[in-house]
């Protein structure tokens, strides 16, 4: 802070130096080349690159099939009627049957076209 405050102290010193100093009034020319591009010729030249806006892409969706049913080499039993000779019959139309049940193997609907 003290360093600062010095600068600005001396600064105000050369200054009221230079202003009590006495001149003449007399006019002055100064001619000067400068080289580079000043505030009119900003819209010349290239334009300044802005980089497009970045593109987000969601992943795919996770897609989770249930596993195919495990195959079973074991055959099915083969499911049975139960016939009646004496009522004649299948149950359960023929609910009690006077001689022995016979077992039947149930076949599929013959196809009838």
């Amino acid at each position: 802070m003290l360093k600062h405050s010095a600068f600005i102290l001396g600064g105000l010193i050369l200054a009221a130096g230079v202003a009590l100093q006495p001149h003449e009034a007399q006019a002055r020319v100064h001619v000067g080349v400068g080289i580079g591009f000043g505030a009119p010729f900003y819209g010349y030249g290239y334009a300044p690159y802005y980089y497009p806006p970045a593109v987000l892409y969601a992943p795919p969706p996770v897609v989770y099939a249930p596993p195919p049913p495990p195959v079973s080499y074991i055959a099915q039993p083969q499911q049975s009627l139960y016939y009646c000779d004496n009522p004649q019959g299948y149950y359960p139309s023929v609910q009690s049957c006077g001689t022995a049940w016979r077992e039947v193997p149930a076949s599929p609907a013959p196809d009838r076209r």
